[in-house]
């Protein structure tokens, strides 16, 4: 994506508009958020962009503390998320409602672990598989029951995998995402919608 991090803070230094921003106007791969309702306390929104010739689109829920990202198309169901970190003083939403110059930025992060795992769906999905098993292999192996595609990012075990995936992630393919839970969300997303791309 052509788009770097210091575009992201030139460009979020420009006035924006109160129901859609185009955030990065002039490049084939515009991101457009459009706020469907905001409060002080949650704005839920939808965007759009372009991406190696597919139309991406995807919705989002910010809170002051949490952004959590999905994907509509081209494949549902792919998610990130992102917490503010501990002692931060610069919340997702602004004091009268919106989207803070924080959460916005943010947003952009998460869209770039969208492509991430899109592009490793896309080139690799056998790679996504094998550490998936992998993982699976590790629990049995301690002695818990784990059902494939099947296991509660929230819970303790999803937990334990989630970190382990994400770990694995950062160093075989050089990306460290924002949410280790969202990863193992979408990877489980990614088995159930689209099995026969997994097939050895």
């Amino acid at each position: 994506m052509s788009v770097s991090k210091q575009n992201i803070e030139k460009e979020l230094n420009k006035p924006s508009k109160a129901n859609s921003s185009k955030l990065n106007p002039g490049a084939s791969n515009d991101m457009q958020l459009f706020i469907e309702t905001s409060t002080p306390l949650k704005v839920k929104g939808k965007l759009q962009l372009s991406y190696l010739n597919e139309q991406f689109e995807g919705s989002f829920i910010a809170t002051p503390n949490l952004i959590k990202l999905k994907t509509i198309q081209p494949f549902k169901g792919m998610v990130a998320a992102v917490g503010l970190e501990p002692g931060s003083s610069a919340p997702f939403l602004q004091n009268n409602s919106g989207l803070s110059k924080v959460g916005q930025q943010q947003i952009y992060f998460l869209v770039f672990d969208i492509f991430h795992l899109y592009n490793l769906f896309r080139l690799k999905p056998q790679a996504l598989l094998a550490l998936y098993q992998e993982a699976l292999a590790i629990l049995k192996t301690k002695g818990e029951t784990v059902e494939f595609g099947k296991i509660d990012p929230s819970s303790d075990l999803g937990n334990t995998i989630a970190t382990w995936l994400h770990s694995q992630v950062k160093q075989k393919f050089k990306h460290s995402y924002c949410s280790p839970k969202g990863l193992l969300y979408s990877f489980q997303n990614l088995l159930g919608l689209f099995p026969k791309d997994f097939v050895l």
